[in-house]
């Protein structure tokens, strides 16, 4: 004949363990899950915040590095005319059709940095007054 026999457990009873198991397996898992994603919003507000800053430093910077090769930018004077002597400041219009009668309005000067690096040639719009002195001049 056979051996002794081991007593088997109740169906019912296993099957419950193995549910309250399961159950108690997902809401830790659920609770692992909330976490993480709770870190994971942290993680990408911090990594938003950083990028913010740098864009907010790198656009405060714009007109002291080059953006081809990140070298120094230096001032150069790009001016217009024949006359070396008397040379023409260059100026960019900056309320064009403003007026009813049309032509230019006002204007600002076009400041010009020189990388010293690589010679690339920066032009910007100075739209800041205080770096004029004065007010932007009305041309006739």
């Amino acid at each position: 004949m056979h051996g002794a026999q081991v007593p088997l457990r109740s169906p019912g009873v296993a099957y419950r363990d193995e549910q309250q198991a399961l159950m108690l397996e997902v809401a830790t898992l659920e609770r692992e899950n909330h976490r993480l994603q709770a870190e994971l919003t942290e993680a990408e507000q911090r990594f938003k915040g950083l990028l913010s800053g740098e864009y907010e430093q790198r656009r405060k910077t714009v007109r002291k590095s080059c953006v081809m090769c990140s070298g120094n930018l230096l001032p150069v004077a790009i001016v217009a005319g024949h006359d070396v002597r008397n040379p023409l400041p260059l100026k960019m219009s900056t309320l064009r059709f403003g007026s009813p009668e049309g032509g230019f309005t006002a204007s600002a000067p076009v400041r010009s940095y020189a990388c010293g690096t690589c010679g690339y040639i920066h032009n910007f719009i100075d739209m800041d007054l205080g770096d004029l002195g004065g007010s932007l001049g009305e041309v006739g």
